[in-house]
């Protein structure tokens, strides 16, 4: 079989397994790298190479992070600031709540940060006589937001850095995705706080607890076991100098992210061997805290990615893109690949969705002779916007119940979201980093 057309059979399998919540995500992506391999299309070091990838690693070190924060007990010492000052209306409730968000998800990764603010924010909801309702859904979209913020917001923003640094020697830095995160984020809470009282349903009664489809526990699975169930619990003895040392730690690892003194994987790394041999967390603990599921999705998908730019498939996408928007705007092209983000962002997770879109990107920032480098940055500002349904992030699927959600309360508040995100890609993007 022809290389290219065998990697859009694999591409276009994957895609149909993902969307049928049948199939594990980890299975899918497994699939994927053994199908490359098997048709020939990558030798079967190159199809096992995202196992070994950098990204893969760094990224696991974040969840040791984020467990050390939530273990020492500073995420729910930040969660308690907002019961403190929050006071009892709603717009400065959620104001409150969106700054704790975005704190926490800015260093802590947009699921644990909903999964740690889930239980203040119901009480934060019951003190102020809100509807939880009211509060959920705002927590989850606002925290997509702050997920922008830095490197460490969200796997994706980590992808993107490291196919920008392939693409043109240098990633993003570690608080470069602010430029583009915190007028969004503004704009979101803005959004959230106006519109949410009308857009969102009034539902005061939190929902019982319920069964999840295939669909939702595989995106739950994208969440480490101790954040998705609750297991986690900060323990009293020793808390405080436990606090002391993750926060020492996780700042230095954030000044040498921010300095580039050291690759993200290594500091990532030191950081999350420095944090077990001050027994901030054990062994045992950082195996459950590491959501394997995501490890393995991004593992398998990068051969994915790689297929694309080797075999020539991603410039047969980007001839077609470009014989329909032409090649005398680039922001059209970026529109074209920002809204195939947005939309299959809604049903699968958001960095496959960015894996298999992004060298289609480059493809066409080679084509038009113009930088890469608004089109992977526009990628990651679509592949945040996952705002319509409750499948499109963990985030979304963890305030389900709490918030009595049903699956079509996601997109009225959502949509114009969406669409801000969408425009923030393809129009102010390009500004701050130029084609």
């Amino acid at each position: 079989m022809d290389p290219i057309v065998a990697t859009f059979v694999v591409l276009a399998l994957a895609v149909l397994g993902f969307l049928s919540g049948r199939i594990p995500l980890e299975v899918v992506a497994i699939g994927v790298a053994l199908a490359l391999w098997a048709t020939g299309v990558l030798s079967l070091p190159a199809a096992l190479a995202g196992f070994g990838d950098p990204t893969v690693l760094f990224i696991a070190s974040l969840f040791v992070v984020a467990s050390a924060l939530e273990r020492s007990g500073i995420t729910r010492w930040l969660g308690g600031l907002v019961l403190e000052r929050a006071g009892h209306r709603r717009v400065p409730v959620l104001v409150a709540v969106g700054l704790i968000a975005a704190v926490m998800t800015a260093f802590l990764s947009i699921n644990g940060a909903v999964a740690a603010l889930v239980p203040v924010v119901a009480v934060i909801a019951g003190r102020a006589r809100l509807p939880a309702s009211q509060t959920m859904i705002p927590l989850a979209f606002i925290a997509s937001a702050a997920s922008l913020l830095t490197l460490t917001g969200t796997p994706v923003n980590v992808v993107i850095s490291e196919l920008a640094e392939a693409e043109t020697g240098r990633g993003f830095g570690f608080a470069e995705f602010a430029l583009v995160g915190l007028p969004l984020l503004v704009v979101t809470v803005a959004v959230v706080a106006v519109l949410g009282g009308r857009l969102l349903p009034g539902r005061p009664d939190l929902a019982a607890p319920q069964e999840y489809s295939r669909r939702e526990t595989d995106t739950l699975s994208l969440v480490p076991e101790s954040v998705r169930t609750g297991a986690i619990r900060t323990v009293a003895t020793g808390t405080r100098r436990g606090a002391r040392r993750t926060l020492v730690i996780t700042a230095i690892m954030i000044l040498l992210l921010a300095t580039g003194l050291l690759p993200p994987a290594v500091a990532g790394l030191l950081a999350a061997g420095a944090l077990v041999l001050t027994r901030v967390v054990t062994l045992p603990d950082l195996y459950r805290d590491i959501s394997w599921t995501t490890l393995v999705l991004i593992a398998g998908m990068i051969p994915l990615s790689a297929a694309f730019l080797q075999t020539g498939a991603a410039e047969v996408v980007a001839d077609g893109v470009l014989s329909v928007v032409g090649s005398a705007d680039p922001h059209l092209a970026l529109l074209a690949v920002c809204t195939v983000t947005v939309l299959l962002g809604q049903f699968i997770s958001n960095v496959a969705t960015v894996l298999i879109v992004a060298p289609v990107a480059t493809a066409l920032a080679a084509n038009l002779d113009v930088s890469p480098l608004p089109f992977l940055m526009g990628l990651a500002v679509a592949g945040a916007a996952a705002f319509l349904t409750p499948v499109a992030t963990p985030a979304n699927l963890m305030v389900m119940a709490p918030g009595g959600y049903r699956f079509g309360d996601y997109w009225r508040l959502g949509l114009p979201l969406a669409i801000l995100f969408l425009a923030a890609a393809v129009l102010y993007v390009p500004l701050i980093w130029p084609f």
